[in-house]
């Protein structure tokens, strides 16, 4: 077995709360998984933290905050909120969190390192909630660092994208100001969402990981973009061994991650596909992935599809919420009605790669919303065009970063 798998405490009735530890044989690192809470179905799911115990202690990620959780998922999407979810403590998160330390033989202060593996709100807004506490440097690309520094990089993500979202036709969502204006936030203020921390140590290449120009023996950096422009991984284990991978949310399963931008994310599925010694995939939500190489194959498979899918959508003009608001684009329920920031993104990004290869165009915008129409060419012939796209890296400059 390439790996070995031990349960320290079972996940709670909501997902959340579990500990585990993964060892590679002969390897002297440990990794130690705690998941804590953030709501699935209407988001990604209860978010794992690993502790990577080495020469030093290393922690990927941090989660969210329950009370943001909350406000960020579903009152401001203005979705209802279940019983469970709405009945736990702003802290529950966070005291998960400190319960798994205790499980793995660690308290805050004995971090090192906190390395933030993306600049999404469910992997670094309980920073400063471990770093009051402790001495940890902090690390994270150069790409993603805007998001992870402006104290105000949430509240402007929510009102710059608004417009974008306008112009693919969804429906508006709730605004930060009328909600505050109520009690639905239960005390929650404008100015606690002036959210951020600072990062002492931005990564920019590929290398070994280091602290304080210390390298970390056999922990590896590698710049996975394409989910969000810095999203990073991290491979554990020995130079010639068999490694284990973290990958923030490059790969996920049984739930596929929503591209940032979509010809990046299949170029970086390729070089993943070319990793021939990772024998474990820990994802930051989901299930682990014991076989790398078939879920890269099934993400690729996933996309070609759903760009077909796509592509055959728009044979009468469509926007884009016309298309991800169908019934079979997703496995789960988009209700037409209902602002879904994730599944607007999701559709766009898929018709901005079609748009590059002309195999769609926008045949017209009405109030304010884009539409667009297809090419009537065989699907199959603006795939290839597509993946002669992916295959060239040059192309990767002239993006959006």
């Amino acid at each position: 077995m390439p790996f070995t798998e031990t349960q320290l405490k079972p996940n709670s009735i909501i997902g959340s709360g579990g500990v585990r530890r993964y060892n590679l044989p002969g390897d002297k690192c440990s990794i130690t998984r705690i998941t804590t809470f953030c709501p699935d179905v209407i988001g990604p799911g209860p978010t794992h933290m690993y502790l990577i115990q080495n020469e030093a202690l290393i922690l990927m990620d941090t989660g969210i905050p329950t009370h943001l959780a909350k406000a960020f998922f579903y009152y401001w999407r203005n979705q209802p909120i279940p019983p469970e979810v709405e009945n736990l403590s702003d802290d529950h998160s966070e005291q998960e969190f400190l319960e798994g330390m205790e499980l793995a033989g660690y308290s805050i202060p004995d971090i090192d390192l906190l390395l933030i593996s993306h600049g999404h709100p469910d992997h670094f807004l309980m920073g400063n909630a471990i770093l009051s506490r402790g001495k940890a440097v902090v690390s994270a690309h150069i790409l993603d660092t805007p998001e992870i520094c402006n104290p105000w990089g949430m509240l402007n993500m929510w009102i710059s994208k608004q417009q974008q979202m306008i112009a693919v036709g969804m429906p508006p969502p709730s605004s930060p100001k009328q909600l505050l204006k109520g009690d639905q936030l239960r005390g929650f203020d404008l100015e606690s969402l002036g959210v951020s921390i600072k990062v002492d140590t931005p990564i920019l290449q590929d290398s070994p990981l280091a602290i304080s120009a210390s390298t970390i023996e056999g922990v590896e950096v590698k710049h996975l973009p394409g989910h969000s422009p810095g999203s990073i991984g991290l491979l554990v284990g020995k130079p010639r061994g068999e490694k284990v991978l973290l990958c923030g949310d490059v790969l996920l399963s049984p739930i596929t991650p929503h591209p940032d931008d979509l010809l990046v994310y299949l170029q970086t599925l390729e070089e993943l596909g070319n990793y021939d010694d990772v024998a474990l995939v820990l994802p930051a939500h989901g299930r682990i992935v014991k076989n790398l190489k078939n879920r890269v194959a099934f993400l690729k498979e996933h996309h070609r599809n759903r760009l077909e899918l796509t592509y055959e959508a728009c044979r009468m003009p469509r926007c884009v919420w016309d298309i991800a608001s169908m019934p079979d684009y997703f496995n789960t329920y988009v209700d037409p009605n209902k602002f879904n920031f994730l599944a607007g993104l999701e559709a766009l990004v898929h018709i901005e790669v079609l748009n590059m290869v002309e195999g769609v165009r926008r045949s017209n915008i009405r109030d304010e919303v884009h539409y667009f129409q297809s090419s009537e060419e065989p699907f199959e012939e603006i795939y290839g065009r597509i993946m002669e796209l992916v295959a060239d890296k040059r192309n990767r400059p002239i993006m959006r970063y």
